[in-house]
């Protein structure tokens, strides 16, 4: 499914902070997924790029059906 990984800054490094899913669609294989996300990402940013708030850019991601996941484990391939 589509997922999107948020960073936060801890000291000279980035951990992994929280994570959004778009759980009602499914594909076969990873990259379609991770299109999918960047696409959703890239619409959300052209709102702020075009003056739209921080705010603007979650209502963005939420409205595309994107949930908050709690207690997420990011596994490297």
């Amino acid at each position: 499914m589509p997922s999107i990984i948020g960073y936060k800054e801890e000291g000279n490094s980035l951990k992994e902070h929280l994570c959004l899913v778009l759980p009602d669609i499914m594909y076969e294989d990873e990259d379609t997924a991770s299109f999918m996300a960047t696409k959703h990402l890239s619409a959300a940013k052209a709102i702020v790029d075009k003056g739209g708030s921080p705010q603007d850019f979650a209502l963005s991601l939420r409205h595309e059906g994107y949930k908050s996941l709690t207690d997420f484990h990011v596994v490297s391939k």
